[in-house]
């Protein structure tokens, strides 16, 4: 098996001033679903103190390179868990180094955060979204075997309009189904991203 070429941590004090960097960087909030909103050093430094000390409700987790240099390229997170109900919701993943942002990187991270939701937190449920006009999202999202619930219309404002939002589930239950069936192998992936391409091409 080939060895991972990522790793995912909890948040060190320092990984702030990366993250700061990410956040001012216009042309990575275009693919987000919230506002852009400058952020000072200060503030972002507060931000990931408050991530670090609790993680009962979400978890905030820095994606590395699994390396020598062990270095920071991104982040993503589980929210609104609840362990009462089992659901929980994929905050997105954000890969902040041009150079890592590749289908490989995604996937792995996909991969170890679902493992995480499902085989250590038990959850039965887990969500994601994305904004309509994010097809690229939409596919990857689709890919890992989310099926679309509904879209909530006019649900989020951004660059002064108003955008429909797509909310998809992945229960447990598909999850191991999933696995058991070699579905989120790297190759099976590809080969499934080609085909919700396709699928929504046509529609």
């Amino acid at each position: 098996m080939e060895e991972n070429k990522i790793f995912l941590r909890g948040f060190e004090p320092e990984d702030y001033i990366l993250i700061n960097q990410w956040r001012n960087d216009p042309e990575m909030q275009k693919l987000l679903s919230g506002n852009f909103r400058y952020v000072s050093l200060e503030m972002e430094r507060e931000w990931v103190r408050q991530k670090m000390m609790n993680n009962t409700k979400e978890i905030y987790l820095s994606v590395c390179l699994n390396d020598e240099s062990r270095r920071m390229v991104g982040y993503t997170s589980v929210n609104d868990i609840d362990y009462v109900s089992r659901c929980a919701h994929g905050g997105g993943v954000v890969i902040g180094d041009k150079q890592y942002r590749d289908g490989e990187i995604r996937h792995e991270v996909g991969r170890l955060i679902r493992e995480l939701v499902f085989d250590h937190l038990n959850m039965n449920r887990f969500t994601a979204a994305c904004l309509a006009e994010h097809k690229t999202s939409r596919i990857m999202i689709e890919a890992c075997g989310f099926q679309l619930e509904g879209i909530k219309r006019q649900a989020v404002y951004k660059n002064g309009t108003y955008h429909d939002q797509f909310m998809f589930s992945l229960l447990r239950e598909d999850y191991y189904r999933l696995l058991e069936e070699g579905q989120y192998s790297l190759r099976a992936f590809a080969r499934q991203i080609e085909i919700v391409r396709k699928r929504l091409r046509n529609k």
